[in-house]
């Protein structure tokens, strides 16, 4: 109650008014009044000790909410499947998947040019496949395609040069596949598949030692434009390795610093030369692609793209294999290899430590690309990695895929971006993918033999293109914040500078066309 002072009428008078509290908390008791109100300082001499049972201990520190987040943060796959909407994505990942699962066809075929390492294709198909498996369920990236990538696989020349095998016949294409007959050289040729295994396996057990020390909190602290301008240098990269396909033309490559210019002036001074058959492909199927974007189909309200790619891989495989084309496909290449499959065996751990190096430069490359690709990814589509988790499942990936005898795999920039682009949502694209891959190479591999790399160059720079936007913004960047702008142009220009003796090594490879 409380009394008010009222100045009406003679004298002073004081009226009562009434308040009501509601109290909402449970009824006290003696021992939890002192237990929640407890002294915090000494008294008498005496300190109030705290006394928990270590049941309580327990369970305050190992709740069910707690071992629901660390399921969740070890097995992403948990979240998004409860999360799946069916209705809305399932076309748009089958369609996305169809489309990675044929370009990684040929993809997979053309890795020998990069490794100067005759790996089996089915290799390449299971090893892929199972690393699909296991990043679909330890990833979390919702549209990574992993797989092999040309300039972590162009990486390995520097573990292989030493191999008999790689420093001859490979390179200069001086041998055919009856070489094999010879006891040594076939010797020498199964010595370079276990370095090559070994090789993955110590990577991927660097990466897996990075991801459980939490070593992915670097990612953290790198800023978008750095990230941004590191993938543009490796988008142009790409654009400059599928040159040879575009125009079917060999050039002499140079290696060092500013040997990106000096290179693209060599692809000028040798455009008299270029197939005009290659090119037609390439324009070809730009121009389709790009007429492809003006496409707009929904399914149920929800907005998918037309798998252009999946048409175009199809449709130029089925010509070829009944007209005769003057362009370069990857038919000799594979006639070179002389069986498809080699089955798993575990990597020599005797030659580990002299391999420690390259290693260790392998998985920071494979793993630093994978975690940027991601991130730029996640913020597209407004969802957060965990980097930790990124290298606990790269890391697995690669110890799968050395048991397979097949190189270091990572993140594919052009195959993610297909997907993405293709209408995937969720990692049952890259499932899809992977299963689609596996199939054909075991079943009818053969069937994409004869596709012209023009049409799979087209495919690739289309869906690369767009990644070069952080340079087209480098005037505008400059004038609004010079100190963002350098940071962004120093990520480029190491990743423009860090290849380039690998790229020399993938043109040497090529077999002559004859123009």
């Amino acid at each position: 109650m409380q009394t008010e002072r009222s100045s009406q009428g003679f004298g002073n008078r004081y009226r009562q008014i009434p308040f009501m509290y509601d109290v909402k908390r449970s009824v006290y008791n003696e021992e939890n009044f002192q237990q929640e109100h407890r002294r915090k300082g000494p008294t008498s001499g005496n300190m109030d000790i705290n006394i928990t049972t270590f049941k309580h201990h327990v369970q305050c520190r190992c709740s069910w909410h707690k071992f629901l987040r660390c399921m969740l943060t070890v097995f992403p796959f948990l979240e998004w499947m409860c999360l799946y909407r069916f209705k809305d994505w399932l076309l748009g990942d089958l369609l996305a998947g169809l489309s990675v699962g044929l370009v990684q066809v040929p993809q997979g075929l053309t890795l020998s040019l990069l490794t100067r390492q005759l790996i089996p294709p089915l290799n390449v198909a299971y090893a892929a496949f199972c690393s699909s498996v296991i990043y679909v369920i330890f990833g979390s990236c919702h549209q990574m395609s992993i797989g092999p990538f040309f300039l972590v696989s162009a990486l390995m020349i520097n573990v292989l040069k030493e191999r008999p095998f790689n420093n001859g016949h490979l390179i200069m294409g001086t041998f055919v596949k009856d070489d094999f007959s010879v006891p040594t050289f076939y010797l020498n040729y199964n010595r370079s598949l276990s370095m090559v295994a070994s090789t993955t396996f110590l990577t991927g057990i660097i990466q897996l030692s990075m991801g459980m020390l939490g070593m992915g909190f670097v990612a953290t602290y790198l800023p978008e434009a750095a990230t941004s301008a590191y993938l543009a240098a490796v988008a142009l990269h790409i654009i400059l390795a599928q040159m040879t396909c575009i125009f079917g033309i060999m050039v002499s490559f140079h290696a060092g610093p500013i040997a990106f210019i000096y290179n693209i002036i060599n692809y000028c001074i040798a455009l008299p030369k270029a197939n005009s058959t290659s090119i037609l492909l390439f324009l070809t199927a730009v121009v389709a692609l790009r007429v492809n974007k003006c496409i707009r189909i929904s399914f149920n309200r929800y907005p998918i793209e037309f798998p252009m790619e999946l048409l175009l891989i199809l449709g130029f495989s089925m010509l070829t294999s009944r007209i005769t084309m003057a362009t370069e496909n990857s038919k000799m290449l594979i006639n070179m290899i002389p069986y498809s499959f080699v089955f798993p065996e575990t990597p020599e751990f005797g030659i580990l430590s002299r391999i420690v190096l390259q290693a260790l430069s392998l998985s920071v490359v494979s793993s630093f690309l994978l975690i940027s690709l991601g991130k730029k990814i996640a913020n597209l589509h407004n969802y957060r990695t965990n980097s930790n988790q990124d290298l606990i499942a790269i890391g697995l990936c690669n110890l799968v895929s050395s048991f397979f005898r097949c190189c270091v795999f990572t993140g594919g920039m052009a195959r993610t971006i297909i997907q993405d682009k293709s209408g995937g949502r969720q990692q049952f694209a890259s499932l899809v993918g992977a299963g689609v891959m596996l199939l054909l190479m075991v079943k009818i591999g053969s069937f994409f033999d004869n596709l012209p790399n023009a049409v799979l160059a087209g495919i690739i720079l289309s869906n690369v293109v767009p990644y070069l936007e952080t340079i087209y913004n480098l005037p505008t960047l400059w004038r609004q914040d010079q100190y963002e702008c350098v940071s962004t142009d120093a990520p480029a220009e190491l990743g423009l500078e860090q290849s380039q003796p690998e790229l020399s090594f993938r043109q040497e490879c090529r077999a002559p066309q004859h123009l």
